[in-house]
């Protein structure tokens, strides 16, 4: 699988250790925190574990402003279900507020869905989730063709964090 791929405005790369940084500054950012249902602020530590395990994820990517290679935010994709038939994954992603409405997410998913694509073989399932107030999340979603499966999906509360409603898509992806 190509580790890399670009668009116009864009460069998607493996997360590494060396975006820690840029990736502490973002997700401690209480506006970031609030997006994604967080009611605690973390602590570097607690960001720096964060790290480490997205780096862990089937496809953990960090979006790049092609022009200067600034650290933008990531996308990441998770195991959803080990036994399930086919590859199934969460997605993940977050994008510093200073692009926010600027078509940056749905472009960086889409080029990262392309290189998913091209890693298997047979159709995959994303799944994803957002709060149902986070209306651009929600817009990136149904733009790159996410269907609601659900729009009360009760998510669970990592540590602590409160379970609340929130929209459940999936979307489809075909093999390249």
């Amino acid at each position: 699988m190509q580790n890399v791929i670009e668009t116009a405005r864009l460069r998607l790369r493996p997360l590494t250790e060396s975006d820690l940084p840029d990736y502490q500054r973002l997700m401690m950012m209480p506006i970031l925190n609030e997006a994604n249902g967080g009611n605690v602020t973390p602590t570097p530590a607690d960001v720096a574990q964060w790290l480490t395990a997205d780096r862990q994820s089937p496809y953990a990517f960090a979006i790049e402003e092609r022009s200067t290679s600034r650290f933008m935010g990531t996308v990441l994709y998770y195991a959803h279900d080990l036994a399930a038939d086919k590859p199934e994954y969460d997605i993940g992603y977050f994008l510093d507020p200073v692009d926010w409405g600027q078509g940056v997410m749905p472009e960086a998913i889409q080029a990262s869905l392309r290189l998913v694509s091209q890693a298997q073989t047979t159709e995959q399932i994303v799944w994803a989730t957002c709060l149902l107030e986070n209306k651009r999340s929600r817009r990136v979603l149904e733009k790159l063709g996410f269907e609601t499966v659900d729009d009360h999906f009760m998510a669970p509360g990592g540590a602590g964090l409160t379970p609340v409603p929130q929209y459940l898509f999936r979307l489809v992806v075909e093999p390249a």
